[in-house]
């Protein structure tokens, strides 16, 4: 039977969850609560959900239920991770990022700990194939020895909105997680410490605030890892569309153009010089897929145990303090080092 998930928020990121369930086999979403309820029956009428409700802890009261997605804003992904823990769910997809600082971050991975829980941050990038074929391509060795990486996420926003004006974006509101750190950035730290392949030990970097929004809109930031490796995150609101992931080896590079929401065909480039400045590139087709379809299915199947969660919770909580020391390093102005919880590591 396909893994029935109830869905909390009803607004644009689930519309995209919505849409990869609508083309898989393995999930369907039956449920939907917002505490807009208006909004809530609107969504489950043209979803054609099971029920809507006007806040998620009726939802999981009442409805049986497999699983939960939390599409929310994310200053609420806390209260709700531990509200689904407490209510008996033990299957948590949560939309990005999964918290606002390392302490709430330990706290979900404690109580997820504790109840048996699989809580998965969603990253969807993940899933795509895209990110398969870098892998291979690492694995082969095609850039020869890894020495850095560097994912861009950034696009311009012209802060239009009253600031006076409390329904305005929420990504332009600093007490919902708004601005860079928590809806952009995250994916650069995470893909900076997923292909570091090593436990991040520093950081340094450099940010800039919204005058109007109070909102962190440009973090620039270095993380050096137990191994050697370099990540370099570039995330800004005041500069063009940016949304790059490149690799550097020691014989070459590979990178994807648009890495985190492809939308469109794409193709990983394999680049190596074979001259001072004459490059020889190699391009590899990636067709069309749903990320998000592919995030649910692989949610599913690691809520029945058959795969591991991508995401691991661990990975989503070394992600959350490798941000807090690079905002910690902004505003000190020099490197802070990472110090990792040993239970984390372990």
């Amino acid at each position: 039977m396909p893994f029935r998930l109830g869905i909390v928020g009803c607004g644009s990121i689930a519309e995209r969850h919505a849409r990869g369930a609508a083309g898989s086999s393995e999930v369907t979403i039956v449920a939907c609560a917002d505490n807009r309820f208006d909004a809530a029956e609107e969504w489950a009428e043209r979803h054609d959900c099971e029920r809507a409700y006007p806040d998620y802890r009726s939802m999981l009261g009442r409805h049986d239920l497999d699983g939960v997605v939390l599409a929310t804003w994310p200053n609420l992904h806390r209260e709700q991770v531990l509200g689904c823990l407490d209510a008996g769910v033990r299957a948590i997809l949560c939309e990005k990022a999964l918290a606002l600082n390392a302490s709430e971050a330990m706290e979900i991975w404690s109580a997820a700990t504790e109840a048996g829980a699989l809580v998965m941050e969603g990253f969807m990038y993940r899933r795509h194939p895209a990110i398969a074929k870098i892998d291979d391509l690492l694995a082969a060795g095609a850039v020869g020895r890894v020495d850095s990486v560097h994912a861009a996420f950034s696009l311009f926003d012209p802060e239009e909105s009253d600031p006076d004006d409390p329904k305005r974006d929420w990504r332009q509101r600093a007490e919902c997680g708004g601005g860079v750190p928590y809806d952009v950035a995250c994916y650069c730290v995470d893909a900076c410490n997923r292909f570091a392949e090593s436990v991040p030990r520093r950081a340094q970097a450099v940010t800039s605030t919204s005058s109007r929004y109070a909102t962190v809109v440009r973090l620039f930031g270095l993380v050096e890892y137990a191994n050697g490796r370099v990540g370099m995150i570039e995330s800004s609101l005041r500069s063009d569309v940016n949304h790059e992931l490149r690799i550097n080896g020691s014989r070459g590079h590979v990178r994807l153009p648009i890495a985190w929401r492809i939308d469109h065909p794409t193709e990983v480039v394999q680049a190596r010089s074979v001259g001072w400045d004459v490059f020889e590139e190699t391009r590899y087709p990636v067709p069309v897929v749903d990320a998000y379809r592919l995030e649910l299915d692989g949610f599913a199947a690691a809520a029945r145990g058959e795969t591991p969660p991508i995401p691991t919770l661990a990975a989503s909580v070394i992600t959350t303090f490798t941000t807090d020391a690079l905002l910690a390093s902004a505003a000190r102005g020099s490197a802070v080092d990472l110090d990792l919880p040993e239970e984390l590591l372990a």
